[in-house]
């Protein structure tokens, strides 16, 4: 059914609440179906065809569904699990859309070329992305002040180094390799012929002919529009992750909308409401403020539960004017840069500038180059200025504000939005200068330097800026103190700025000594302080997650600039490959006469002169010898991990890890065996990423070190170094083809469908605070809107319910795979509601998640063992043939109400199972044959989690069920059923404990 197939007034009954359109009163429980990655339909959710599905609500990015009249009362063989039990409405939450399809206003339908631009744009805020997850994997909870590691600052930091790399791409594609290369200087045809008035301009004739205009123009004008046309490449950069928020993000729902404008008025004072406490206060009314909890006011709530969370948009905004400003800036400084030095002797090359007397004030105001100086001095300070400001400004409330706390951090604009105008007032004298410039060529006269001055250097700056800060993040989780690791790294950046331009001399000597003192001492620091860290063993990658994040986002940046790079100039080199070179007409006229003379044969070129081939900044290539080396290695890694696992095939694998399992002899055994072994295999992803994490990370040092791609060298490792460079260049235009094929496929069904959409499954749940043009987070939405739906349900958002009915009404959400970490964020997001942390009258069923093996792991303080009270994990071994058979890491401490303890019933005061009829209400199903589903609390011994069966009982052939299904398997029926009745038998309070 189509997503605007109901009427908007018949949809909306639980919104309103109206008597007419209330639920049937034998409905108390509603069971709320949430799927996860892979954008599950409804009506597979709801495990009905799909003419068998309603909407409720919602539109073609979130919706509500359940299903049709017809369906209950069709009957069905005992023991089907999709009957609905008894008094149980069944719904299904569709959410998929919005991390999957682009939102763009006015391109709902477009499609071709236009959809292609936007699928890639889409592709490459992809290091931005991982950026922001490696933001939320910092530790979140660390203390301001002079203690604190500034673990935020150092991401947004490496944030700004990404768009600031991208900002190079551009200009190296449009100015260093279109201004500069693609257009000749103009020349005269024959001076002293007869058409001594015919002038023309080559191009490159890879570039369309609608390009062949800007050849009659002045190469200043020319080179103006080109450097402006770059300045708004990088604006429409920056809106692609921001148009994506502006569809879902618009419509607000009920609770959300009330929850703000609470938050406004109880700054003041002036909010209070009348709440019924159900079963307390003999029924009486008592005014309390909305979410008070008197027994917890001195609780720590978690981050998930704090105001203000799923709302980062309005604050972190502020980045967008700290990105575009130093972005404009450093376009600007890298045109001024090049006409300042241009046509100066001796100022081209970065090694000995300062030793030649480039730095020199005599250099700047000579042939009238005195205001490029002044503009490169501007658009330095700007850039300063703008890392200072992203580095320094905070985002979140204080790591130990009470759920109750009503005020986020205030964010001002207006500084920000200063830098911003005076970078563009920076950027157009510029642009203005440029133009005015005259058709002087712009490269340099000398043919072996670059072509755009500037350009060669600054890929490599921002590279190193980004290992030093890789290094530092090793140490953020371990509350490495940013007094420790900023002056380190300042150092260092300072010490190899200073010997590459004076590198011969004392002062050679001493920076090189100091740097490199520097760098050893950030590398054992930041080392050091991550052994001794006591929960590293709890944490993803040993508390190394940031670390591990970073350095794949800068490792995927560097593989899409490199592919950008060499893949444009491979398209504008082809007209001058070897077999396109046309021959002189002197050339052909001898081949002629050489085939006449000898008709038995027929000649035949076998070699030509070299073409001439476009100038890229050796980074770029340098990186991708790096690249192909590393990907070598680890597909050598993965292939050896794989014949390991294979010597390993005739172990049997167990339910709970560490029991002995005896050798299978049915068939089911064995294909249940090798389904657990896949699963194990896919399971060491952690260990895959960390390993890639790493590999990424030596290929940025390499980009460093290794020598000059474009000089020759003699000697053995002279050729194979050349071939090196000649296949790494080939192989990576290769890949690049090999991303744009996968970009194009993957809107072959979808014009504005992401490409590569389980990423953004992943990717795109938490907030985006760590760079403004990150792909926007599909939770702000979701976790509101699922809120909105229990709360309408239960009467929380002052929906008109009849006594009787409402305190009846209970919620069971049954969440799958991600889904249960949408619900748990939804969960506590409602802490601050009327009934507070401890509401009785919500369940959870989760299957098939990550909460305790991955996002536990990833990110502790949103979803750790403190917050959800549940057990630790230790990671999955690498290589040992059962990866989770190791001892478990102890209970960790907290501080305040835990997701557990929320769910658990009042009288929980004891570590043994609870009755019946007070029973903690979250119950989870797992299976060794899923290879992304994971227990939420312990494999055994655990009043949470349940083993699901791992043959599919309703398939017609044998089949081993892995992460779908979970809704069909016995297991779900019995839980369900258990959960029900809990939540019908619960009743409200505090609990004691939160036994195990």
């Amino acid at each position: 059914m189509e997503p605007g197939g109901l009427g908007g007034e018949a949809m909306r009954w639980w919104g309103r609440g109206g008597p007419d359109e209330a639920a049937p009163p034998q409905d108390d429980v509603l069971e709320l179906r949430v799927h996860g990655v892979a954008n599950t339909p409804p009506a597979a959710m709801l495990d009905v065809r799909p003419d068998q599905v309603e909407q409720v609500d919602g539109d073609d990015l979130g919706s509500f569904w359940t299903p049709t009249s017809a369906v209950g009362s069709a009957p069905r063989k005992a023991g089907d699990a999709r009957v609905v039990p008894p008094g149980v409405r069944r719904e299904a939450y569709s959410w998929g859309a919005m991390a999957r399809f682009s939102t763009v206003p006015g391109l709902g339908r477009a499609s071709g070329i236009v959809a292609g631009v936007v699928r890639v744009a889409w592709v490459v805020i992809v290091p931005f992305g991982l950026a922001n997850v490696a933001y939320w994997a910092r530790d979140a909870d660390e203390p301001h002040g002079p203690r604190s590691s500034a673990g935020g600052g150092l991401v947004r930091l490496f944030g700004l180094a990404l768009t600031l790399l991208w900002v190079t791409t551009a200009a190296t594609v449009s100015l260093g390799i279109v201004a500069a290369q693609c257009y000749g200087p103009r020349t005269d045809l024959a001076p002293d012929g007869p058409d001594a008035d015919v002038q023309f301009v080559q191009v490159c004739t890879a570039l369309p002919e609608a390009a062949d205009v800007a050849a009659r123009w002045s190469t200043g004008v020319r080179s103006a529009v080109i450097l402006g046309l770059t300045a708004l490449v990088v604006v429409a950069l920056g809106a692609i992750g921001s148009t994506g928020r502006l569809r879902y993000e618009r419509r607000m729902s009920t609770t959300k909308a009330r929850q703000l404008v609470g938050q406004a008025t109880s700054r003041a004072g002036r909010q209070r409401v009348a709440i019924r406490a159900a079963g307390a206060n003999g029924g009486r009314e008592q005014v309390v403020a909305p979410g008070d909890d008197v027994a917890g006011r001195s609780e720590v709530w978690p981050m998930l539960a704090r105001r203000g969370f799923w709302t980062h948009a309005d604050r972190s905004s502020v980045q967008w004017f700290q990105h575009l400003a130093a972005a404009f800036a450093t376009l600007a400084g890298l045109v001024a840069w090049h006409y300042l030095y241009r046509d100066a002797p001796g100022c081209a090359r970065s090694e000995g500038f300062g030793a030649r007397g480039c730095l020199s004030p005599g250099v700047w105001a000579a042939d009238g180059r005195l205001p490029w100086a002044a503009l490169l001095v501007a658009s330095v300070a700007v850039v300063v200025v703008a890392a200072f400001r992203t580095g320094r400004f905070r985002l979140e409330p204080p790591p130990r504000a009470r759920g109750d706390q009503p005020r986020a951090p205030r964010v001002s604009r207006a500084s920000d939005a200063a830098l911003l105008c005076a970078a563009l007032a920076v950027l157009l004298a510029v642009v203005i200068a440029v133009a005015r410039s005259g058709d002087d060529p712009l490269r340099p006269v000398d043919p072996a330097v670059a072509p755009l001055l500037g350009l060669h250097a600054l890929p490599r700056l921002l590279v190193a800026v980004m290992v030093l800060l890789v290094i530092a993040a090793v140490g953020i989780r371990a509350r490495l103190r940013a007094r420790i690791w900023v002056p380190l790294t300042l150092v260092v950046l300072v010490g190899a700025t200073t010997s590459v331009l004076w590198p011969d001399g004392t002062w050679s000597v001493v920076s090189r000594s100091v740097g490199g003192l520097a760098l050893v001492a950030l590398v054992v620091v930041a080392w050091t302080v991550n052994r001794r860290h006591a929960g590293r063993e709890r944490e993803g990658w040993s508390g190394r997650g940031p670390a591990v994040l970073l350095s794949t986002a800068a490792g995927v940046a560097m593989v899409l600039s490199a592919a950008t790079v060499l893949g444009v100039a491979a398209w504008l080199d082809a007209p001058a490959a070897a077999e396109n070179q046309r021959l002189s007409t002197g050339s052909t006229a001898a081949l002629e006469k050489a085939a006449a003379a000898e008709p038995l044969r027929d000649p035949v070129v076998v070699h030509v002169p070299a073409p001439e081939r476009l100038h890229v900044p050796p980074g770029y290539e340098q990186f991708a010898v790096a690249s192909v080396a590393v990907l070598a290695l680890l597909a050598a890694f993965v292939v050896v991990l794989a014949v390991r696992m294979g010597t390993l095939r005739r172990k049997a694998l167990p339910v709970v890890p560490g029991d002995v399992e005896p050798d299978p002899e049915r068939l089911e055994d064995v294909a249940v065996q090798t389904g657990r072994r896949h699963a194990a295999l896919a399971q060491r992803a952690e260990r895959l990423m960390g390993a890639l994490g790493l590999l990424f990370f030596l290929a940025l040092v390499a980009t460093l070190v290794l020598p000059d791609p474009h000089a020759a060298y003699d000697g053995p490792f002279g050729g194979l170094w050349t071939l090196g460079v000649d296949l790494s260049r080939s192989a990576v235009v290769a890949g690049c083809g090999l991303i744009v094929a996968s970009v194009v496929l993957a809107g072959s069904k979808q014009p504005l469908a992401r490409p590569w959409g389980l990423l953004w499954d992943l990717m795109c749940f938490l907030p985006r605070a760590a760079h403004p043009f990150a792909p926007p987070c599909y939770a702000e939405r979701v976790v509101p809107e699922l809120r909105s739906r229990i709360d309408a349900w239960l009467g929380d958002d002052g929906t008109p319910i009849p006594a009787s009915q409402r305190d009846a009404r209970r919620v069971l959400l049954s969440a799958h795979s991600l889904g249960g970490v949408v619900c748990v964020a939804t969960l506590m997001a409602r802490w601050d509601g009327p009934a507070g942390p401890y509401d009785h009258r919500v369940g959870l069923l989760t299957y098939g998640t990550q909460l305790r093996a991955y996002f536990g792991r990833f990110f502790p303080e949103l979803f750790g063992p403190a917050v959800l009270g549940t057990r630790p994990s230790t990671g999955a071994r690498l290589w040992a043939p059962d990866p989770w058979a190791q001892t478990e890491p102890g209970l960790v401490p907290s501080e305040g109400p835990t997701l557990r303890a929320s769910l658990s019933p009042p009288d929980t005061a004891t570590a043994d199972e609870p009755t019946h009829g007070s029973a903690l209400r979250w119950r989870s199903l797992w299976r060794r044959t899923d290879f992304i589903g994971f227990p939420v609390d312990a494999y055994a011994g655990s009043a949470v989690d349940a083993p699901a069966s791992e043959i599919d009982a309703d398939a017609y052939l044998l089949a081993v069920a892995a992460h779908s299904g979970y809704p069909r398997a016995p297991e779900y029926r019995r839980e369900l059923d258990l959960l029900v009745a809990r939540l019908r038998a619960s009743t409200p309070g505090r609990p004691v404990t939160t036994g195990r």
